[in-house]
């Protein structure tokens, strides 16, 4: 018989056990329980060291990886050698968890601890509960692809009030039972084959596995089956991680066929993987500013054509200087006539080495001798002004015309004002 005071020391060297990886069980399970029960002196009479039988249900449920829920209820009849107790049903209720001391990939030691209640009925009219605690310990063993077989050894302690009959008890359990695990196998890699039977149980998602849950590579390129995008890469080439030929240089021609296999990225090439010439130059497209016209220049275009300096646009016929003002009566420029010269100036260079005469013209008051000669000396300020401006000299005549060509009524101040003018005339 187990004696209570053997119980701690057994706790303490399973408390010693390393964690491993935990057996695979079902996250839920229905289990019967048989086995034999030992009562103490106080629930049996003096018979305390006969064997009992024990049947029973159990629940239970995963808490995590390291601990589960239980639930179980037990009966045991138990025969008694003294009148005053004579024979009892005990029925016992508890509920608790279970702790995984031991863990292996098919069985799991554990250590229990519960609470509840057991009930005693005695042939000789006694009938009472009392509130329990129990520990125990045990091994779970994975069976079949989800079923499980335990052994326990346990020990029941009622409580209360000694007085109070069936406080105290002391009531011992060996039991086995067989449990049956709810719903589908585990599967963790999600391959199809159960935990218990998967030989290659962290197969990557999507791998197609065989009858033992291990991956497939049909074509050896060590890429399995399911994740291979080219199935049937022939043996021995060189593969990416999605099984297909590699391309280093990533010109769409891989390796094996590649005959210029260091492309620059971006390059055009053709079924041989080297640079696309369609005028056949020497001068890749890519560089080829003209890949239809054959020429071994650096960027495959022809030499450009010498290129005739552009002819100056042609003069216009005149070009009547407006608001090119002088002071009554003299050749003297007035300042705001400087802008106008300038421009003017800007395009006698534009025509080139056309000769120009810079005519002076004035309106009809005064003599025409003094208008003649006051136009010339005009035309001539006009002249030297241009030249400052850097129009070459030799291209500039200058000539006064008095008051001949009138282009407006000198009989108005206005039409006189528009009269005394200065032109520039190309010569032909």
């Amino acid at each position: 018989m187990i004696k209570k005071n053997h119980l701690p020391a057994l706790f303490a060297a399973l408390l010693t056990f390393g964690a491993a990886q935990a057996a695979d069980m079902s996250d839920k399970e229905l289990g019967l329980l048989l086995g034999g029960a030992f009562g103490s002196n106080r629930l049996v009479g003096g018979k305390d060291t006969s064997v009992n039988p024990l049947i029973g249900l159990r629940y239970g449920q995963k808490l995590g990886s390291d601990f589960n829920f239980f639930s179980d209820f037990t009966y045991v009849p138990y025969k008694g050698d003294l009148t005053t107790v004579g024979d009892s049903k005990v029925w016992t209720l508890r509920a608790g968890a279970e702790w995984l001391l031991f863990k292996e990939p098919k069985y799991n030691w554990f250590a229990a601890f519960s609470a509840g209640a057991i009930n005693v009925n005695r042939d000789i009219g006694q009938d009472f509960t009392r509130p329990q605690g129990s520990l125990g310990f045990g091994q779970e063993w994975a069976v079949g692809l989800k079923d499980a077989l335990r052994w326990e050894l346990r020990l029941d302690q009622t409580f209360g009030n000694r007085d109070l009959e069936g406080a105290w008890l002391t009531n011992y359990q060996a039991i086995v039972g067989y449990s049956w695990g709810f719903g589908a196998p585990a599967d963790f890699d999600g391959d199809g084959v159960p935990n218990r039977i998967d030989q290659c149980p962290s197969t990557p998602h999507g791998a197609k596995v065989d009858t033992k849950g291990c991956p497939m590579d049909s074509d050896g390129d060590g890429v399995f089956d399911g994740l291979d995008q080219c199935p049937g890469t022939p043996a021995g080439m060189k593969v990416n991680d999605q099984g297909c030929p590699l391309d280093s240089d990533g010109d769409g021609v891989t390796d094996d066929k590649d005959k210029c296999p260091n492309t620059p990225k971006g390059e055009k090439v053709n079924a041989d993987g080297c640079p696309l010439d369609s005028d056949g130059d020497g001068v890749p497209d890519s560089k080829d500013a003209c890949p239809t016209v054959p020429a071994a220049t650096a960027d495959g275009c022809p030499p450009p054509a010498p290129v005739a300096a552009p002819e100056p646009p042609p003069a216009p016929k005149k070009l009547v200087l407006e608001g090119v003002n002088f002071d009554n009566n003299s050749a003297t420029l007035r300042s705001d006539a400087d802008e106008i010269l300038d421009k003017a100036a800007a395009t006698l260079k534009e025509w080139g080495d056309v000769k120009v005469e810079v005519a002076g013209y004035t309106d009809s008051n005064n003599t025409d001798e003094y208008n003649l000669d006051l136009s010339n000396r005009r035309a001539n300020t006009v002249r030297d002004y241009l030249v400052s401006k850097g129009v070459d000299a030799s291209r500039l005549t200058a000539k006064g015309y008095g008051e001949t060509s009138p282009i407006a009524d000198n009989g108005t101040a206005e039409g006189r004002a528009r009269n005394r003018r200065v032109e520039l005339v190309p010569q032909q």
